[in-house]
């Protein structure tokens, strides 16, 4: 191991009072150094030399030496030991450029800027549903993203392009799977792009297309409260990891759901059914058709849109790459008037059909509404 000091760290090093600093963004690293032994040692870390040659031409011992490595990468101050590694070609050195720029804030001695495009290069994502997903499939191309297979069944229509902004006015009448093809392959022709023109009505449906992939992006708004059930019980059934996504007037909303480890997309409706008994008779009267359907518009702002869907593109590449930590908690709310987020926590219920203990063995479908209506009033809280 021959330890470099990051050029950039050298950029934010100051001296004074006997003291060392490096400031960053979000933290400083201040080292008392009355003697100069630390400058010393900083000016030492050029790549060139071992820990052992750091050592001796320091008078360091040895542990204190392997203890000021330890201390140094900690705080992210060292470039990683490897070199460029195969996998991107000069072109992508180029494209990518002020990405591996990001990354290598976050680099440390074990995990290269690099990686972390490779990683981005070598990964599939399925974005099932292209209205506001449009967009979340555009910030993927855009950071490298290789593979990205996009869902949907309908055709780009004017009163779309108020929020779905990578669609344009040419594309008006033009499927929305043969139109976001186009113009992610114009936006980045190193990746690759799968168009696939479905009308998801089942779980079964969208099993091949969602198949190998390493996340599934869940944007769909049809059919109401089936669409992210089918998009769901599929990937619990595949074992991908999903992300929801949901955008009002005032307020938005995202989620994951890792199979196994987090509730699901039914697990949130039953907690928010049992929760809210009037919103549990709501729901039951839209799908009898008891309360008419009206089209009121859709409330999705291009603002708006923009903000939700690069915090979802942004928790993807975090997973995708590990360069970060995702938010500890799956569920966001986003308030759009005072642009602020909210975490909190799905609960996981031992009885959804879907990813619980009850869950039938036969199948990826997810069970009939009707059903979740029953688990649900059982567990409706006394009024």
């Amino acid at each position: 191991m021959k330890p470099k000091l990051k050029p950039y760290c050298r950029h934010v090093m100051s001296l004074g009072d006997g003291v060392i600093r490096f400031k960053m963004e979000r933290a400083s690293l201040e080292i008392p150094d009355p003697e100069g032994t630390v400058h010393s040692f900083v000016r030492l870390l050029d790549g060139t030399r071992t820990i052992v040659e750091l050592s001796q031409e320091t008078g360091l011992t040895l542990g204190d030496t392997e203890d000021a490595v330890a201390l140094f990468d900690r705080y992210r101050l060292l470039e990683a030991e490897s070199t460029e590694p195969p996998g991107l070609t000069e072109r992508e050195l180029v494209r990518y450029k002020n990405n591996l720029t990001y990354f290598s804030l976050h680099e440390s001695l074990m995990n290269s800027r690099y990686d972390c495009q490779v990683k981005l290069k070598n990964a599939k994502v399925a974005v099932v549903g292209l209205g506001g997903g449009s967009i979340i499939a555009a910030w993927l191309a855009a950071m490298g993203v290789g593979t990205i297979v996009g869902v949907d069944c309908d055709r780009v229509e004017l009163n779309n392009l108020n929020r779905q902004f990578f669609y344009t006015e040419k594309d008006v009448g033009e499927y929305k799977t043969v139109a976001l093809k186009r113009r992610l392959e114009e936006l980045n022709g190193d990746i690759r792009v799968e168009a696939v023109q479905l009308k998801v009505d089942s779980a079964s449906s969208l099993l091949q297309a969602i198949s190998g992939a390493d996340f599934v992006v869940g944007a769909i708004d049809t059919p109401p409260l089936l669409g992210s059930r089918y998009v769901n019980s599929a990937c619990l059934h595949l074992n991908i990891p999903a992300y929801y996504v949901s955008i009002g007037n005032k307020l938005g909303f995202y989620y994951r759901v890792d199979p196994i480890e987090s509730g699901c997309t039914d697990c949130r409706l039953l907690h928010i059914m049992r929760s809210e008994p009037e919103l549990l008779e709501t729901t039951k009267r839209k799908w009898n058709r008891a309360e008419p359907d009206a089209d009121f518009g859709n409330p999705g702002f291009a603002p708006n849109v923009a903000v939700i869907t690069s915090l979802i593109a942004s928790e993807i590449a975090k997973r995708l790459t590990g360069y970060g930590e995702p938010f500890p908690m799956p569920f966001g709310l986003i308030d759009f008037q005072g642009m602020s987020v909210s975490h909190r926590n799905i609960p996981k219920a031992d009885n959804c059909p879907t990813c619980g203990r009850e869950r039938p063995p036969e199948g990826p479908e997810p069970v009939p509404m009707e059903m979740l209506f029953a688990l649900a009033e059982s567990g409706v809280p006394a009024g």
